[in-house]
């Protein structure tokens, strides 16, 4: 589903297949710090129980150890292999991946990686085979 409000910044699937994308996400500046919690905000389930969240430093001009979510710091870890991605660590061990959008990127390229989390949901192939010739 495309959140409301920040349809142009925020998209999240809902599949469960571990080891998939579970969300896109285009920030509007390099600044982890700055951005997390207006993430969170865009996804507030996301924020219950979470526990660490792990960043690649090279998308990010900061390298925070920790950022402020409601009335608790939550801890951040960079992970250099996990470029354009964010995962969220839960406290029950579930991992949510997120896909990163440059902030620098065109309106058009944001859409359409976030169009394509909503294509997810619908299962597009299933759709094309009830297509009629």
């Amino acid at each position: 589903m495309v959140t409301g409000t920040s349809a142009r910044r925020f998209a999240i699937t809902s599949r469960t297949e571990t080891g998939q994308i579970d969300a896109a996400w285009w920030p509007q500046s390099r600044q982890l710090s700055e951005q997390l919690p207006a993430l969170l905000e865009l996804w507030p389930a996301a924020s219950t129980g979470l526990q660490r969240i792990l960043y690649c430093p090279h998308d990010w001009d900061d390298h925070p150890h920790s950022v402020p979510v409601g009335d608790r710091l939550i801890a951040t870890d960079s992970v250099p292999d996990s470029t354009r991605t964010l995962v969220l660590q839960m406290d029950d061990g579930t991992e949510l991946t997120l896909r990163i959008i440059a902030p620098g990127a065109t309106q058009a390229t944001a859409a359409i990686v976030l169009n394509s989390m909503v294509l997810e949901v619908l299962d597009l192939p299933s759709l094309l085979l009830l297509k009629k010739p």
